[in-house]
């Protein structure tokens, strides 16, 4: 089941907002939602919401908590949009993505969701992590 709003007009009230992470710093944001979803996964039981900000210096700032049952993972990211790359922040660790890899992963997380091999995500995000290093 799956519900998607979209908003960030400039009608949308600017909000200051804490989105909490627990693999580093939190994310405190003033901006607008620009996008927000909630779905449940009948198969595992596990609840996962999204919000998708934007601030007043066009920054994206994402946070996501899922949750089954008693346990919880909540992650914050702030994402920094540049002409031919972005740099992505977890609160512990920035990384700087071309475009094209993050098209890259993205299909590579694609796939491995099909195929439940998640070990080339972690593969292509442990090599990402070296080359910055």
């Amino acid at each position: 089941m799956s519900k998607r709003f979209s908003s960030g007009h400039d009608t949308d009230p600017v909000l200051t907002v804490n989105l909490p992470n627990d693999f580093g710093e939190d994310a405190s944001v003033t901006g607008r939602l620009i996008g927000e979803e909630m779905y449940f996964d009948d198969t595992t039981g596990m609840l996962t919401m999204e919000k998708l900000y934007r601030d007043e210096q066009g920054r994206l700032a994402y946070g996501i908590i899922s949750a089954i049952g008693h346990a919880r993972e909540r992650r914050a990211y702030r994402i920094e949009e540049r002409e031919t790359h972005c740099i992505v922040s977890n609160g512990s660790l920035n990384l700087e993505f071309s475009y094209d890899q993050l098209f890259e992963l993205l299909a590579v997380a694609i796939d491995s969701e099909k195929e439940s091999a998640s070990r080339q995500v972690s593969e292509q995000v442990r090599r990402r992590l070296a080359a910055n290093e």
